[in-house]
Protein backbone atom coordinates (compact mmCIF):
# COMPACT_ATOMS: atom_id res chain seq x y z
CA UNK A 1 0.00 0.00 0.00
CA UNK A 2 1.50 3.31 -1.06
CA UNK A 3 1.03 6.29 1.27
CA UNK A 4 0.39 9.84 0.07
CA UNK A 5 2.87 12.61 0.60
CA UNK A 6 1.66 15.63 2.61
CA UNK A 7 1.59 17.76 -0.56
CA UNK A 8 -0.45 15.19 -2.47
CA UNK A 9 -2.97 14.87 0.38
CA UNK A 10 -3.30 18.65 0.59
CA UNK A 11 -3.93 18.93 -3.17
CA UNK A 12 -6.56 16.16 -3.05
CA UNK A 13 -8.34 17.87 -0.15
CA UNK A 14 -8.28 21.21 -1.98
CA UNK A 15 -9.68 19.62 -5.17
CA UNK A 16 -12.52 18.01 -3.18
CA UNK A 17 -13.34 21.36 -1.58
CA UNK A 18 -13.49 23.04 -4.99
CA UNK A 19 -15.90 20.34 -6.28
CA UNK A 20 -18.18 20.76 -3.23
CA UNK A 21 -18.21 24.55 -3.56
CA UNK A 22 -18.98 24.29 -7.28
CA UNK A 23 -21.89 21.94 -6.61
CA UNK A 24 -23.31 24.26 -3.94
CA UNK A 25 -22.97 27.25 -6.27
CA UNK A 26 -24.71 25.38 -9.11
CA UNK A 27 -27.61 24.33 -6.87
CA UNK A 28 -28.01 27.91 -5.64
CA UNK A 29 -28.07 29.21 -9.22
CA UNK A 30 -30.70 26.64 -10.28
CA UNK A 31 -32.81 27.48 -7.23
CA UNK A 32 -32.67 31.24 -8.06
CA UNK A 33 -33.67 30.63 -11.69
CA UNK A 34 -36.64 28.45 -10.70
CA UNK A 35 -37.79 30.97 -8.10
CA UNK A 36 -37.38 34.03 -10.34
CA UNK A 37 -38.73 32.45 -13.53
CA UNK A 38 -41.23 29.77 -12.41
CA UNK A 39 -42.66 29.30 -15.91
CA UNK A 40 -39.30 28.91 -17.63
CA UNK A 41 -39.36 25.12 -17.63
CA UNK A 42 -43.12 24.67 -17.72
CA UNK A 43 -44.62 22.79 -20.60
CA UNK A 44 -45.54 25.01 -23.52
CA UNK A 45 -49.28 25.70 -23.69
CA UNK A 46 -51.29 26.00 -26.86
CA UNK A 47 -52.03 29.73 -27.09
CA UNK A 48 -54.29 29.56 -30.11
CA UNK A 49 -58.05 29.64 -30.07
CA UNK A 50 -60.55 31.17 -27.70
CA UNK A 51 -60.54 30.87 -23.93
CA UNK A 52 -62.35 32.44 -20.99
CA UNK A 53 -61.99 36.21 -20.67
CA UNK A 54 -59.64 37.58 -18.00
CA UNK A 55 -58.12 34.17 -17.22
CA UNK A 56 -54.54 35.32 -17.94
CA UNK A 57 -54.21 37.58 -14.90
CA UNK A 58 -50.48 36.86 -14.58
CA UNK A 59 -49.96 40.22 -16.35
CA UNK A 60 -50.09 43.25 -14.07
CA UNK A 61 -50.73 46.83 -15.14
CA UNK A 62 -50.50 50.18 -13.40
CA UNK A 63 -53.96 51.74 -13.20
CA UNK A 64 -55.16 55.26 -12.51
CA UNK A 65 -57.04 56.00 -9.31
CA UNK A 66 -60.77 55.28 -9.62
CA UNK A 67 -63.05 58.31 -9.70
CA UNK A 68 -66.65 57.22 -9.22
CA UNK A 69 -67.87 60.81 -9.63
CA UNK A 70 -66.07 61.27 -12.95
CA UNK A 71 -67.82 62.98 -15.84
CA UNK A 72 -65.81 61.80 -18.88
CA UNK A 73 -67.14 64.70 -20.96
CA UNK A 74 -65.10 67.14 -18.84
CA UNK A 75 -61.84 65.56 -20.03
CA UNK A 76 -60.79 67.53 -23.12
CA UNK A 77 -58.23 64.93 -24.16
CA UNK A 78 -60.86 62.21 -24.06
CA UNK A 79 -63.41 64.30 -25.94
CA UNK A 80 -60.85 64.74 -28.70
CA UNK A 81 -60.69 60.98 -29.31
CA UNK A 82 -62.77 58.97 -31.77
CA UNK A 83 -65.84 58.17 -29.66
CA UNK A 84 -67.99 56.77 -32.45
CA UNK A 85 -69.10 53.16 -32.63
CA UNK A 86 -67.67 51.50 -35.74
CA UNK A 87 -69.59 48.54 -37.16
CA UNK A 88 -68.12 46.17 -39.75
CA UNK A 89 -69.80 43.40 -41.73
CA UNK A 90 -67.83 42.03 -44.66
CA UNK A 91 -66.92 45.00 -46.85
CA UNK A 92 -69.32 47.31 -45.01
CA UNK A 93 -67.79 49.63 -42.40
CA UNK A 94 -69.79 52.48 -40.89
CA UNK A 95 -69.48 54.73 -37.85
CA UNK A 96 -72.18 56.35 -35.76
CA UNK A 97 -73.08 57.85 -32.40
CA UNK A 98 -73.75 55.80 -29.27
CA UNK A 99 -77.49 56.18 -29.66
CA UNK A 100 -79.79 53.36 -30.71
CA UNK A 101 -81.68 55.76 -32.98
CA UNK A 102 -78.52 56.19 -35.08
CA UNK A 103 -78.61 52.45 -35.86
CA UNK A 104 -82.25 51.85 -36.76
CA UNK A 105 -81.26 50.56 -40.21
CA UNK A 106 -79.13 47.80 -38.66
CA UNK A 107 -79.88 44.69 -36.62
CA UNK A 108 -80.74 44.60 -32.92
CA UNK A 109 -77.22 43.49 -31.95
CA UNK A 110 -75.66 46.67 -33.33
CA UNK A 111 -78.22 48.80 -31.48
CA UNK A 112 -77.38 46.80 -28.36
CA UNK A 113 -73.69 47.70 -28.64
CA UNK A 114 -74.54 51.40 -28.75
CA UNK A 115 -76.36 50.97 -25.43
CA UNK A 116 -73.64 48.69 -24.04
CA UNK A 117 -70.83 51.19 -24.55
CA UNK A 118 -72.91 54.15 -23.43
CA UNK A 119 -73.68 52.34 -20.18
CA UNK A 120 -70.05 51.40 -19.55
CA UNK A 121 -68.91 54.96 -20.17
CA UNK A 122 -71.50 56.19 -17.64
CA UNK A 123 -70.26 53.73 -15.01
CA UNK A 124 -73.80 52.36 -14.60
CA UNK A 125 -73.03 48.92 -13.19
CA UNK A 126 -76.63 48.21 -12.23
CA UNK A 127 -77.85 48.56 -15.81
CA UNK A 128 -74.74 46.90 -17.21
CA UNK A 129 -75.41 43.77 -15.15
CA UNK A 130 -78.76 43.32 -16.90
CA UNK A 131 -77.06 42.88 -20.28
CA UNK A 132 -76.15 39.22 -19.67
CA UNK A 133 -77.92 35.86 -19.77
CA UNK A 134 -78.26 33.47 -16.85
CA UNK A 135 -75.82 31.20 -18.67
CA UNK A 136 -73.17 33.92 -18.61
CA UNK A 137 -73.52 34.28 -14.85
CA UNK A 138 -72.91 30.57 -14.32
CA UNK A 139 -69.18 31.32 -14.71
CA UNK A 140 -69.04 35.07 -14.12
CA UNK A 141 -70.09 37.41 -11.35
CA UNK A 142 -71.98 40.69 -11.80
CA UNK A 143 -70.13 43.92 -11.04
CA UNK A 144 -70.61 45.46 -7.63
CA UNK A 145 -69.63 48.76 -9.21
CA UNK A 146 -67.15 50.31 -11.64
CA UNK A 147 -66.16 53.91 -12.28
CA UNK A 148 -67.21 55.85 -15.41
CA UNK A 149 -64.91 54.86 -18.26
CA UNK A 150 -63.22 56.93 -20.97
CA UNK A 151 -63.90 54.37 -23.69
CA UNK A 152 -63.02 55.21 -27.28
CA UNK A 153 -61.95 53.62 -30.58
CA UNK A 154 -64.89 51.20 -30.39
CA UNK A 155 -65.05 48.58 -33.15
CA UNK A 156 -67.51 45.70 -33.50
CA UNK A 157 -67.20 43.25 -36.38
CA UNK A 158 -70.08 40.87 -37.05
CA UNK A 159 -68.74 37.39 -37.77
CA UNK A 160 -71.97 35.42 -37.99
CA UNK A 161 -75.74 35.54 -37.52
CA UNK A 162 -77.80 32.41 -36.97
CA UNK A 163 -81.60 32.53 -36.81
CA UNK A 164 -83.45 29.64 -35.17
CA UNK A 165 -86.95 28.40 -35.86
CA UNK A 166 -88.19 29.67 -32.49
CA UNK A 167 -87.36 33.24 -33.44
CA UNK A 168 -84.12 33.53 -31.47
CA UNK A 169 -80.95 34.81 -33.11
CA UNK A 170 -77.33 34.17 -32.19
CA UNK A 171 -74.67 36.66 -33.27
CA UNK A 172 -70.91 36.37 -32.92
CA UNK A 173 -68.83 39.57 -32.95
CA UNK A 174 -65.21 40.59 -32.64
CA UNK A 175 -65.13 43.57 -30.27
CA UNK A 176 -62.20 45.87 -29.61
CA UNK A 177 -61.91 49.23 -27.85
CA UNK A 178 -59.55 51.34 -25.74
CA UNK A 179 -59.84 53.00 -22.34
CA UNK A 180 -58.06 56.26 -21.66
CA UNK A 181 -56.62 56.52 -18.13
CA UNK A 182 -57.83 53.03 -17.30
CA UNK A 183 -58.53 52.60 -13.59
CA UNK A 184 -58.96 48.82 -13.76
CA UNK A 185 -62.41 48.79 -12.18
CA UNK A 186 -64.07 47.79 -15.47
CA UNK A 187 -61.24 46.13 -17.42
CA UNK A 188 -58.19 44.91 -15.55
CA UNK A 189 -56.71 42.98 -18.45
CA UNK A 190 -55.55 45.91 -20.60
CA UNK A 191 -53.36 48.95 -19.90
CA UNK A 192 -54.45 52.52 -20.51
CA UNK A 193 -54.98 53.08 -24.25
CA UNK A 194 -54.28 49.40 -24.89
CA UNK A 195 -56.72 46.96 -26.43
CA UNK A 196 -57.47 43.28 -26.66
CA UNK A 197 -59.79 41.71 -29.20
CA UNK A 198 -62.77 40.03 -27.56
CA UNK A 199 -65.27 37.56 -28.95
CA UNK A 200 -68.88 38.33 -27.96
CA UNK A 201 -71.72 35.83 -28.36
CA UNK A 202 -75.10 37.59 -28.28
CA UNK A 203 -78.57 36.07 -28.13
CA UNK A 204 -81.65 37.91 -29.36
CA UNK A 205 -85.20 36.82 -28.56
CA UNK A 206 -88.28 37.03 -30.76
CA UNK A 207 -89.35 40.27 -29.06
CA UNK A 208 -86.12 42.02 -30.06
CA UNK A 209 -84.29 41.84 -26.73
CA UNK A 210 -80.56 41.14 -26.87
CA UNK A 211 -78.22 39.85 -24.17
CA UNK A 212 -74.61 38.70 -23.98
CA UNK A 213 -74.22 34.95 -23.54
CA UNK A 214 -70.42 34.81 -23.54
CA UNK A 215 -67.34 37.02 -23.73
CA UNK A 216 -64.09 35.32 -24.67
CA UNK A 217 -60.70 36.57 -25.73
CA UNK A 218 -58.22 35.29 -28.26
CA UNK A 219 -54.93 34.15 -26.79
CA UNK A 220 -51.93 35.73 -28.46
CA UNK A 221 -49.20 33.40 -29.63
CA UNK A 222 -45.84 33.87 -27.89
Amino acid sequence: MTGQTPDAAKKKKKKRLIIVLSAVTLLAAVSWVLTTFPNLFAGRKNNSGVTTMYSDRNISYLFYESDYDLDPTTDEDYMGQDRQLWYKLGNLAVGGELDESAWLDYNAAVRFFAKYFRTAIAGDAETYNTFFTDHYYEDNKPYYRFAPQRIYDMHVEELSETVSGDGTTVWVFNVEYRIMKNDGSFRNDIPSDGSKKLRFTLIGDAAGGVKIDAIDYYRRAN
